[in-house]
């Protein structure tokens, strides 16, 4: 009768369970190496193309096309022209300012309509309450070109194409539904003897969940927040359909100023991409350990 394989015998399978039988014992020098190791070819992958644009908004047109590669350029050869020509142009200043009025009032709007509709689902039962959730995420499922059509007809109709408030309105749209999701999943796993031992206490069912069920909820807030934030501040289809000029237009479109019919500036659109690319980058840094606990609190089940 054959031997059961190793991998049945310690209850361990799949790609986890060849990589613990590879390098050992799980407190031996060659399982640190090996996991040390597999997480900096991980963050190698990823950091490379970053480093490698943010070192080139350092270099001088004729170097970033030239034929031999260099990668690290040499003090000699660092340059600042192109944040200068970036950060002096008109145009990209305004559009970083519509980026930040259009993302942050986009945030802000979602999260006090998810969080109100979030508390609703969770805490209350009514007629249709569990198809209405459905219906929400079934509209994540549409592609966004599909509604393009009807909803520049509606901001036509009410007059709002070319304002902030149509632009906002449209990423309200396409952000809310899974920031509804995951943050009633956030508030199902509140107990609700907590609300009813406020209640007992006289508190309302805002005050509930103002003084309740909110602070428990940071780490679902913080992720509802991020999604919303970078779904916006990313997008360029709705804008681009939204907006008429450059008075509402965001930084997506900044990438396009430094290119012509002919040629591009690739120092500049290097340089303006790195720069578009760090308010995410803040907002991430500023709430990374609300959304590390929300990934680990599994919160983000839905139901």
């Amino acid at each position: 009768m054959a031997a059961p394989s190793k991998t049945v015998q310690d209850g361990r399978t799949g790609i986890v369970g060849r990589f613990d039988a590879f390098i050992g014992e799980d407190n031996s020098i060659k399982h640190a190496l090996g996991v040390y190791g597999a997480l900096t070819l991980y963050f190698i992958w990823f950091l490379v193309p970053i480093l490698w644009l943010a070192l080139s908004t350092i270099k001088t047109g004729s170097i970033i096309q030239a034929d031999e590669l260099i990668i690290i350029p040499s003090i000699e050869q660092i340059t600042f022209a192109n944040y200068e020509m970036v950060l002096t142009n008109p145009q990209f200043q305004t559009m970083f300012f519509n980026s930040i009025v259009i993302s942050v009032s986009t945030t802000i709007l979602t999260l006090i309509a998810g969080v109100l509709g979030a508390y609703s689902l969770s805490r209350f039962s009514y007629p249709g309450r569990k198809s209405l959730l459905i219906a929400f995420m079934a509209t994540k499922m549409l592609p966004p070109a599909l509604i393009l059509i009807p909803f520049f007809i509606m901001m036509y109709t009410l007059n709002l194409v070319n304002s902030y408030t149509g632009i906002i309105l449209a990423h309200c749209v396409r952000a809310l539904p899974l920031a509804l999701w995951l943050l009633k999943g956030f508030f199902d796993d509140i107990p609700e003897a907590l609300d009813e031992a406020a209640r007992i206490d006289g508190c309302s069912h805002l005050k509930v969940l103002y003084h309740v069920i909110v602070p428990l909820a940071k780490p679902g807030i913080a992720v509802a927040a991020f999604y919303t934030f970078v779904t916006s501040w990313n997008d360029f289809l709705f804008v681009s359909i939204l907006s008429q000029g450059d008075s509402t237009r965001t930084l997506p479109f900044g990438l396009y100023l430094f290119q012509s019919a002919n040629t591009v500036n690739w120092g500049a659109t290097l340089t303006a991409a790195t720069l578009t690319a760090i308010p995410s980058i803040v907002f991430f840094a500023l709430v990374q350990k609300y959304i590390v606990k929300g990934l680990a609190s599994g919160g983000m089940h839905g139901s």
